[in-house]
């Protein structure tokens, strides 16, 4: 089955197609769950507090707190629409910097039932609510340090030679002219760009952690691949294999390449635009 394509984003570079290569789901139900929530909460705390039901007044505040959760992550979901492209060392090398993506609902999940079980804690007097609210707490604190840690180091560098990937536990430089992207998933099932290149033209770097090995490529193997997540850069998966992909075909274009033009690339076009090419095409 061949991928459905469609004009890139207004202001992406002449013949770019924005690709559809994975399922997307759409950021605007999560504000629609949370809206829902939002409504529900006030709804049940208004009722609690006229008819005395202190219940119904707790079933509120739960509601209350599915709310923020959503809403983060819609927010969250969100981020891809509005990718963000920093300026690298020259006006032709541009950096995209990791995003936790996939952390930040976890975050605020774990954050909503540390809020309710300190909160039934304090109500109920009791204990054991009260310890496990400030366990999760601090299971929220250690993920968002870690995740600030990651942040600090982890950069995708697109310059008119090389593609770079940069975080603590890996760093890989890949000549353009030398590369080829595959579309695929991992073993979570999350959207992975494979990278295949000769093994003699790759530049590994040392790194203080240690590379995961679902990310390395095999020993024996001459060409990889090595594996890229495009959840962690905070863009669509298909805007980035569709950025890449035109990218390795047009040296010219990587040459010139502006701000505004990568920026384009990697928003996805509008929904209306990507709904009709709602199939799995891998």
């Amino acid at each position: 089955m061949s991928t459905p394509v469609v004009p890139g984003t207004a202001g992406s570079p002449p013949g770019y197609l924005w690709r559809w290569v994975w399922p997307e789901s759409r950021a605007f139900a999560w504000l629609l769950a949370s809206s829902a929530a939002l409504v529900g909460a006030a709804t049940f705390s208004v009722v609690g507090m006229l008819t005395g039901n202190d219940f119904v007044v707790r079933a509120g505040g739960l509601l209350l707190l599915l709310a923020a959760t959503t809403g983060v992550i819609y927010l969250v979901t969100g981020i891809e629409d509005r990718p963000s492209v920093l300026q690298g060392d020259d006006a032709s090398t541009f950096v995209l910097r990791y995003l936790p993506t996939r952390v930040a609902p976890v975050l605020a999940a774990l954050t909503a039932l540390a809020v309710a079980a300190l909160s039934i804690g304090a109500i109920e007097r009791a204990l054991e609510p009260m310890f496990l609210g400030l366990a999760l707490l601090v299971a929220v604190l250690v993920l968002a340090c870690l995740g600030i840690r990651y942040r600090r180091t982890a950069r995708l560098c697109l310059s008119p030679h090389t593609i770079r990937i940069t975080t603590r536990n890996f760093d890989w430089e890949f000549p353009w002219d030398a590369v080829d992207f595959e579309a695929g998933f991992d073993a979570k099932g999350t959207e992975t760009i494979a990278i295949r290149c000769p093994r003699a033209v790759v530049t590994t770097r040392p790194t203080p952690g240690k590379t995961p090995t679902h990310l390395r490529p095999p020993k024996d193997s001459p060409d990889g691949p090595w594996k890229l997540a495009p959840i962690m850069w905070g863009v669509s998966p298909n805007s980035l294999f569709s950025t890449l992909d035109h990218l390795r075909t047009d040296p010219d274009l990587r040459a010139e390449l502006t701000n505004a033009q990568l920026t384009a690339m990697l928003t996805p076009p509008p929904w209306q635009t990507r709904r009709p090419l709602d199939i799995d095409s891998l």
